[in-house]
């Protein structure tokens, strides 16, 4: 089943990025959400949703995205390479990404993740996935904020 990013989503998620990027990327486009929900807030960006995501070697500003979670280990090879990509990473995850691996909740926190968006499993209609947003800043090392969303 595929489960698109809802608009309410797209836009918290492009608010969570720094405002002066310049150069976007969304690896994992689908039916283009992100991409739109960017276009309308940033029009001043260049947004690339990629079509062949392993083949990129540029760096940009930021990445915001919502990766395939299924298989997971999909997504989660998709956040390692957005990481040498961009020092900003915006990404719709499972919750589990966080306490489900020792190794990958401290490569994260290595990496440097200021903020968790903990969402309602009601986001996405049908689904038994539980989800948060990460807002990854690379050398970030304060206390990470965890925010709630109750109810949408």
């Amino acid at each position: 089943m595929d489960f698109q990013t809802p608009e309410w989503l797209c836009k918290l998620m492009v608010g969570m990025l720094p405002k002066n990027c310049e150069t976007i990327l969304e690896p994992t486009p689908g039916d283009g959400n992100l991409v739109m929900a960017l276009r309308e807030q940033r029009p001043w960006s260049r947004i690339q949703a990629a079509v062949q995501f392993w083949d990129i070697n540029e760096r940009y500003d930021a990445i915001i995205m919502n990766p395939p979670f299924s298989p997971m280990t999909k997504g989660y090879e998709i956040l390692y390479r957005c990481m040498e990509l961009s020092d900003v990473i915006v990404a719709l995850m499972p919750w589990l990404t966080l306490i489900n691996s020792e190794k990958r909740t401290q490569d994260i926190f290595d990496f440097g993740l200021s903020a968790v968006v903990h969402l309602p499993r009601s986001t996405f209609k049908g689904s038994r996935v539980q989800t948060c947003v990460l807002q990854l800043e690379k050398g970030f090392c304060g206390t990470t904020s965890l925010n709630l969303i109750e109810h949408i």
